[in-house]
């Protein structure tokens, strides 16, 4: 079995859950976005006095974009569980592993495949839809002043973030450890990562330690697999 095969079946058992995240973002973000932009237009406006002096901060300190932050952050992380539990969790409790790895393919293909379809998940289901919103609120007919780029890479962030969470997911799934010693790593370490992210200013602090927690998490995956007896 090629790699392309395996990529293929492990998107089809995604897609369900690419499309529900895709649309719930849409539908709850987009009806917030349209909303916030009417009313903080009018807000915003209706403070400043004709004539007088705008300092740049008060045109800058908040963006329109920020009602959809948290709903994309908590279907990122959603999206990284259900994904995480589906292809490493929901094998062991039917007991297919066997199945699918007395293919005729090398485990480090299976596991890429796997990796490459969450991958996929997240870059066209919940990606596009974070761009469309960033430049709905560049749009000067709509919103006259527009997010920061910043803005758009710390959308990007959450979905990072939604991957950590999946690779912890599937290094706790991967584990034949008992849950009160070491099968909780894989989750315990996204979160720590996570909550480490989140209290982070600097963009470059927040890319070396996503960069960073993801080359752990993927090193421990793949001894894990390689080494596992299912």
């Amino acid at each position: 079995m090629r790699f392309s095969t395996l990529l293929r079946k492990e998107l089809r058992e995604c897609l369900p859950w690419m499309l529900l995240a895709a649309i719930a973002f849409l539908a709850v973000g987009g009806f917030f976005l349209r909303a916030e932009a009417y009313y903080e237009n009018i807000r915003h406006y209706s403070r400043l006095s004709p004539g007088t002096a705008v300092d740049h901060y008060r045109l800058t300190y908040y963006s329109i974009l920020n009602v959809t932050g948290p709903w994309l952050f908590c279907l990122s992380i959603g999206l990284g569980l259900v994904l995480g539990i589906r292809q490493f969790w929901i094998p062991n409790f039917t007991r297919t592993w066997p199945f699918l790895l007395h293919r005729s393919v090398s485990r480090k293909t299976i596991l890429a495949a796997k990796l490459t379809a969450t991958l996929i998940a997240f870059v066209i289901s919940i990606g596009p839809v974070w761009v469309g919103f960033y430049w709905y609120a560049c749009r000067q007919e709509v919103f006259p002043i527009p997010p920061t780029f910043r803005v758009f890479i710390e959308g990007w962030i959450f979905i990072m973030l939604g991957l950590v969470a999946y690779l912890g997911t599937a290094l706790s799934g991967l584990s034949t450890a008992k849950w009160y010693t070491t099968k909780i790593f894989g989750l315990a370490f996204a979160t720590v990562i996570i909550v480490t992210t989140l209290s982070q200013w600097t963009l470059v602090g927040i890319f070396t330690v996503i960069a960073i927690s993801v080359a752990i998490l993927l090193s421990l995956i793949f001894d894990s697999f390689l080494r596992r007896e299912f």
